[in-house]
């Protein structure tokens, strides 16, 4: 599951993160919208996080904190963000306070880099 673009093992909470567990809608997702705003919504299952108040973007930081003290980082998310028609070009996941939160940006595609998240 990630948070922000950064990817942590939780499998050593199976049972909430696992088949059946009350979080496992999360699992294999950057699920930062969703934690953002407390939300079991498919919609909100995202790492977009624009237009998120102030409330919501730090209940992310909080639970930011929690998975990096619970759980080990085991992997970035790579974003492809389109340059031109047919065109795309690779770059690290950018931490959540550096994009503006007003910019429209294209829905870029996820890949996962590192550890399990590599493993079906």
């Amino acid at each position: 599951m990630a948070i922000k673009g950064q990817i942590y093992d939780v499998s050593q909470s199976r049972m909430f993160y696992g088949p059946g567990g009350p979080y496992a809608l999360f699992a294999g997702k950057d699920a930062s919208r969703a934690l953002a705003k407390m939300s079991f919504e498919d919609s909100d299952l995202t790492s977009d996080i624009s237009g998120l108040g102030v409330f919501e973007l730090d209940a992310l930081q909080d639970w930011e904190y929690k998975f990096m003290s619970k759980y080990v980082k085991v992997g970035t998310i790579k974003k492809t963000v389109p340059v031109t028609d047919g065109e795309t070009t690779e770059g690290d996941a950018k931490p959540a306070e550096a994009a503006p939160s007003e910019s429209v940006v294209p829905e870029p595609k996820e890949t996962t880099t590192g550890g399990e998240a590599d493993k079906e």
